[in-house]
């Protein structure tokens, strides 16, 4: 079987990336989004005319019409007419699919028939037409939830009943678990779903890779930093660094820092809004939010029992409570990044700012890339140890090399794009460490 590979819900190509490596020639791309597509295009110009902006163009006559579904020759006969492809000549069918909730009418569970109208039924459409050797699927980390148990179920035994052989188990892995030869100091957990054709000698049994990802999440942690995918040249970045309202707001958050210097800050998220004297009105408010509230309402009372630092806080909250709701409150969960002597501060430290609050997390490894405007910003002293300068928002390339996309181009678009762009994609790492085991590349067991 030659090494090609069929990439559906391409995006900007992470599978690509990742395969590319191992000298696999795609052979199919296919994206929806019009930006996602150029982008793809610019750096994989050989599929230009090898691209689909649809995958039920092939798998269905009409499109919008489920009635029109293809059968298995019907799909061979348009994808050799089209594009020369023919089954035999497909080693792998990757992506990263959207995964909607299957019908609970039509066939008896893990019948192929259950999954229709989803996308994940044109997968396996084109799976059971052209009977490629390997499967990569890749999806959100709740997949494996409870709330998906019978979703995952059916997609397993779907694949299975085309002669494939997988795990009832999932393999979850993220970039971060990975060594620097894969990995990138992302924290991105998601559900990668691996099969192989029954026949094929040299795989290796999805269940003895997800054993080996199992080892190596119980063995030493990695070490990783922040600093090593950010730019250090000024120029690059001086158009990433946050404006006057997001430096008024984590000022007063690193004023907040200097107060309570000699207090240990609380696990929970503390919530402004309770810091008086008068009691939390707590009727109708749900048991969580109740808890919440009552212990930042004791916390506000333990940092003001001595009157100077009560003048302090009441000072600071005058100013605090001129921001947005979600600025008023306060996400620390960067213990670990202090010891005892060291002064703790906002410029050692990695923030978003969240709807639910301002986030910060030690300058080890970065929170996932998401699809919405919450790009990480990197305190100057993540950068370099001694550095004075402003804070600043992870720029697209540094986002990229989180994704192990580090030569990728994405032309003349606008960073907004790009950001939403990466939020979706899948971790070119990840994808090459599972490939390489999957298909006897690597043997399992070898790190």
């Amino acid at each position: 079987m030659p090494k090609t590979f069929i990439d559906l819900f391409a995006g900007i190509g992470g599978f690509h990336w990742a395969l590319d490596k191992l000298d696999y020639e795609c052979l199919l791309a296919v994206e929806k989004d019009k930006a996602a597509r150029k982008v793809y295009q610019e750096n994989f110009p050989e599929c230009a005319q090898r691209m689909e902006g649809d995958i039920r163009t092939i798998t269905r006559k009409k499109p919008a019409d489920e009635n029109t579904i293809r059968t298995a020759s019907e799909i061979r006969a348009h994808l050799k007419d089209k594009f020369g492809i023919e089954r035999g000549g497909v080693g792998m069918i990757c992506g990263g699919f959207p995964c909607q909730p299957f019908s609970k009418s039509g066939g008896q569970e893990g019948d192929k028939d259950v999954t229709r109208g989803t996308l994940f039924h044109d997968i396996l459409q084109l799976t059971e037409a052209l009977e490629p050797e390997y499967l990569i699927l890749e999806n959100v980390r709740n997949l494996a939830g409870p709330k998906h148990e019978r979703t995952l179920k059916t997609i397993i035994q779907s694949i299975s009943d085309l002669g494939y052989v997988t795990d009832k188990t999932p393999i979850i892995l993220s970039p971060h678990e990975l060594n620097k030869k894969y990995g990138s100091p992302q924290v991105r957990e998601r559900v990668f779903i691996l099969a192989h054709r029954k026949d094929v000698k040299e795989a290796c049994h999805p269940a003895t890779v997800r054993d080996e990802v199992e080892r190596l999440k119980k063995g030493r942690k990695r070490d990783w930093k922040a600093r090593s995918i950010l730019d250090d040249g000024k120029s690059k970045t001086r158009q990433y660094n946050i404006g006057k309202q997001e430096a008024a707001w984590l000022e007063a958050w690193e004023r907040f820092l200097k107060i309570t210097k000699d207090e240990k800050l609380p696990g929970f998220p503390i919530w402004t809004e309770v810091f008086h004297q008068n009691p939390p009105r707590l009727a109708g408010a749900p048991e969580w939010k109740q808890d919440f509230l009552s212990k930042n309402h004791a916390f506000y009372l333990h940092l003001t029992k001595q009157k100077s630092q009560k003048q302090q806080i009441d000072k600071w909250l005058k100013l605090i409570r001129t921001f947005p709701a979600s600025r008023r409150k306060f996400e620390w969960q960067a213990n670990s990044a202090f010891d005892g002597k060291s002064k703790r501060t906002l410029k050692k430290l990695l923030i978003q700012l969240r709807p639910s609050g301002v986030r910060v997390k030690p300058a080890t490894h970065y929170p996932a890339l998401v699809a919405i405007t919450q790009t990480t910003i990197v305190g100057p002293k993540v950068r370099k140890p001694r550095h004075q300068g402003p804070f600043r928002y992870i720029s697209p390339k540094e986002a990229a090399r989180l994704q192990g996309m580090h030569k990728i181009k994405f032309g003349g678009q606008s960073d907004a794009k790009s950001y939403k762009q990466l939020g979706n994609a899948v971790n070119v790492g990840v994808i090459r460490y599972l490939a390489e085991r999957l298909t006897g590349e690597v043997p399992c067991g070898r790190r």
